[in-house]
C-alpha cells in the first residue's frame, strides 16, 4: 500500500504542481493495489481473521467446533484449489498469447500471476491455521475483542 500512496502522491503533486501526468503511474499503482488485496487476504488467513459467522460456533462443544472449523477450510481449500488450477492455466496461456498494457508496455501476465501465487499461499496459511487449530483447540479469532 505504501507503493501505491506514494505513486499516486506523486502523480497528484506532477499533475497539480507541474501541470504534468505520467499515464503509467496510475497504471501501475492498479496493479500494485491489485496485489496487496491479495497478500492483504493472506495475512488475514495467516492470523484467522478471515470473513467468517461465528457465532453458533461459540455454542458448540469444542470438539464439534474444531471439526466444524476444519470443515469449512476443507471446502475453502477445495475452492482455492479449483482458483489455484485455473488460474495456473489462464496465466500459462498469457505467455503464449501475451496481453500487452497500453501505457507500460508489459505482458499483464506479471499481474494475473497473483491470482493462482495468492491462492497458493493462502491454502498453505489456511493449512497451518488448521494445525495449529487442532493442536491449541483454539477457535477462530474474534476480530471485535481486538488483539
Amino acid at each position: 500500500m505504501t507503493v501505491v500512496v506514494a505513486l499516486l502522491g506523486f502523480q497528484v503533486v506532477a499533475r497539480f504542481g507541474m501541470g504534468r501526468s505520467f499515464s503509467w503511474l496510475e497504471e501501475v499503482s492498479r496493479f500494485a493495489f491489485v496485489w496487496s488485496v491479495y497478500f492483504g487476504f493472506i495475512i488475514a488467513a495467516e492470523s484467522d481473521r478471515h470473513i467468517r459467522v461465528s457465532l453458533h460456533l461459540d455454542m458448540l462443544p469444542n470438539k464439534a467446533r474444531l471439526a466444524m472449523l476444519t470443515l469449512a477450510d476443507v471446502l475453502w481449500l477445495a475452492f482455492n484449489a479449483v482458483v489455484i488450477w485455473y488460474g495456473y492455466w489462464f496465466t500459462i496461456s498469457m505467455f503464449e498469447f501475451p496481453y500487452i498494457s497500453q501505457t507500460t508496455g508489459i505482458n499483464l501476465v506479471w499481474v494475473q500471476m497473483i491470482v493462482p501465487l495468492g491462492f497458493t499461499f493462502m491454502s498453505v496459511r489456511v493449512i497451518q491455521v488448521m494445525v495449529r487449530r487442532w493442536r491449541t483447540g483454539e477457535g477462530p479469532v474474534d476480530a471485535r475483542m481486538g488483539d
